[in-house]
């Protein structure tokens, strides 16, 4: 495969967007629409792009209209839909094909990486979305309807994220934790947060911290206000 950082295309008001300026940073490309029903999935996108930005994650949104013709918008319009109802941030491509004989390059390549049940190919209805590590290769992809916000996006990114710009650990209530936040239990334990059950068997104040991924599962249960050290 093509290194990602290879390749260029432009943005959504057509200046040159070459995507070595993502060399050294993880990457979500995401192809994008607006008038789809998952088109509320920008929420969870830019709500990543503000949690992790300054850990190094970049967000890339591609418009396409080869599903259903659900993002039939002008650049202007595309760009002002984002902007007005979605409050988004993060950069928006130029309108592009992902599939078919005109695809452009950089999903040449991204298609041949496999989802987690190892299937590869076209990509399948709007915002699905390809996780490209700082080296520019493929690391992770989930399907259209995986939330932004799925415990295995949010553990799929701490993993991708450059180790020169890890977080550092503050202490914080476990009540303001997060699902994918990594927070210690000891001195030479932690874990990462993939689920949170406030008010646990109906104790006021009390919450379970759950870590469910492919390494262990595990549950912690504490007060709200309990002060936890978190990885940010």
């Amino acid at each position: 495969m093509t290194c990602i950082h290879e390749i260029s295309l432009n943005t959504i008001d057509g200046q040159p967007l070459d995507l070595a300026q993502f060399a050294g940073r993880a990457l979500l490309v995401v192809n994008v629409a607006s008038k789809c029903g998952l088109t509320p999935q920008y929420t969870g996108l830019q709500a990543l792009y503000d949690r992790y930005r300054d850990r190094g994650l970049s967000v890339l949104a591609i418009p396409c209209n080869q599903f259903a013709g659900q993002e039939p918008g002008t650049p202007e319009e595309i760009a002002s839909f984002c902007s007005t109802t979605y409050h988004v941030t993060f950069p928006l491509a130029q309108k592009t094909d992902v599939n078919g004989r005109r695809r452009h390059p950089l999903y040449g390549e991204l298609s041949q990486a496999p989802d987690a049940d190892g299937r590869r190919g076209d990509v399948e209805w709007n915002f699905e979305k390809f996780l490209v590590s700082g080296a520019g290769e493929v690391v992770a992809r989930f399907r259209p309807r995986t939330d932004p916000q799925a415990p295995e996006v949010l553990e799929a990114i701490e993993r991708a994220l450059p180790s020169a710009l890890e977080g550092v650990w503050t202490a914080t209530s476990a009540g303001e934790l997060r699902p994918g936040d990594r927070i210690r239990l000891g001195e030479d334990d932690e874990m990462t947060v993939s689920r949170i059950i406030p008010n646990f068997f109906e104790h006021d104040g009390l919450c379970c911290l759950n870590e469910d991924t492919d390494e262990r599962w595990l549950a912690r249960t504490m007060p709200g206000d309990q002060e936890v050290e978190v990885l940010r």
